[in-house]
């Protein structure tokens, strides 16, 4: 019998545990190397580190062996942090009180993260407004609305992209190579689980979100918030497994990052580290020009406030394709695409001026910017304020401290949802 096999060994996660075993064995050389080359001192601390850090591999495997039978498993976008306190939980409670952290992770915060991430994805935009439904009655308890809502969209979603059958059927295999939500323990195991049948009709609450049971009427006791809350789950890991799906490098090789490469990476998070520990929010003294009425230009160089204003100028101004370069994307989109998607959203309603009121750095890499929009309408204004998160990233996306170079300020869409989706009242 084949030994089954565990996420840890996917490609891009063994690869980080061989260069950590490799460090490793380093590292205990690494006395006699330090005598010799004193400056390799730091580095060895962080490898120490990386040492300390080594059991995150093993999260998702741990997950999938404790909840996936009880219809949580572990994906790519999934909070780490929260899976490894709920796997403490079981072990040193019991697993109801695991899946009550679990539950409560699923706040509106996380669904509302969860859905931004559709963003770009045809055949979950295509469904956008349906999600919505399902969010707000989610948020308002009504889970005998959501649950059929989302178990139907489950199946016509994986249905589109596989372009073959829905997550249900008998014949969909839903593992991919590399991947943590497509692992054979993932969501190939929950499709299983929520496929289950029965001849009787129940009465009783259950804990799974039996798909058939559910939809057919066999279940009577299927509203509540623990079954919807693994079903929002389940539509978050199928994003995750879509991306694995669409990766036309089937079981490509991944490169072994080189001594050389993984000393700089090293070195730079060192660097990083100092830039967070000495990092400070500014003051009303640095921002004294605030509140603001003017061109963009004259604000502060690369600064959250001077995005925002030269996001609201290209707004006014109708140039949605400079206006799209300023937003976040989860998912790369050609310059065109953005640029159509922006004037989707952006151009039912479009501001007649503005003004910046205010600045709030938060973090390193994220500032909120409060600003007032002007409105007009045929017989009357209206002013709306606003608050506009933004973050400071590099050209992949990813977060770095507010002094560092090579960075720009872009700006999270969600900020402008009630104009987006249509909540101006004219």
């Amino acid at each position: 019998m084949n030994k089954p096999s565990r996420i840890k060994d996917n490609p891009s996660i063994s690869n980080i545990s061989n260069q950590i075993d490799k460090l490793n064995n380093i590292y205990k050389l690494s006395p006699i190397i330090q005598l010799i080359f004193p400056k390799t001192k730091g580095i060895f601390n962080q490898i120490n580190e990386l040492k300390d850090q080594a059991n995150i591999i093993e999260i998702p495997d741990k997950f999938n062996e404790k909840f996936a039978k009880l219809g949580w498993i572990a994906y790519e976008s999934m909070n780490l942090d929260v899976m490894q306190k709920a796997i403490k939980t079981f072990e040193s409670e019991d697993p109801e009180s695991a899946e009550l952290i679990l539950v409560d992770y699923y706040d509106e915060k996380t669904i509302t993260a969860g859905i931004f991430r559709f963003k770009g994805h045809a055949e979950f935009e295509r469904r956008n407004r349906l999600i919505e439904l399902a969010k707000e009655d989610y948020l308002a308890g009504r889970y005998h609305a959501c649950i059929p809502l989302l178990l139907s969209l489950l199946d016509g979603i994986v249905n589109d992209i596989s372009r073959h059958v829905g997550f249900f059927a008998e014949s969909i295999d839903m593992t991919a190579w590399d991947s943590i939500a497509a692992h054979e323990t993932g969501l190939q195991a929950i499709k299983s689980l929520f496929s289950e049948g029965s001849k009787k009709t129940n009465e009783n609450q259950i804990t799974i979100p039996y798909r058939n049971r559910i939809l057919h009427g066999r279940e009577l006791a299927f509203d509540n918030k623990l079954v919807a809350a693994k079903v929002w789950a389940t539509l978050f890991a199928i994003k995750d497994w879509s991306v694995a799906f669409s990766n036309k490098t089937n079981k490509k090789e991944t490169t072994a990052t080189n001594w050389n490469e993984l000393c700089k990476d090293i070195a730079e998070s060192n660097r990083k580290k100092y830039l967070i520990a000495n990092w400070q929010p500014r003051t009303n003294l640095d921002t004294h020009y605030l509140p603001y009425i003017g061109l963009a230009t004259n604000l502060p160089f690369n600064t959250p406030e001077r995005a925002v204003a030269e996001f609201l100028e290209n707004w006014i101004a109708k140039r949605y394709g400079p206006l799209s370069e300023s937003l976040v994307y989860v998912v790369e989109e050609s310059k065109g695409k953005k640029a159509g998607l922006a004037r989707d959203d952006f151009g039912k309603y479009i501001p007649s001026s503005f003004k910046l009121i205010s600045v709030k750095d938060e973090t390193p890499a994220i500032s909120n910017v409060k600003i007032e929009l002007m409105f007009a309408f045929d017989h009357h204004k209206v002013v709306k304020t606003i608050d506009v998160r933004t973050n400071y990233l590099d050209d992949n996306n990813k977060p770095l401290v507010s002094s560092q170079v090579g960075g720009c300020w872009r700006i999270i869409q969600n900020s402008f949802s009630d104009i987006i989706y249509g909540l101006l009242e004219p």
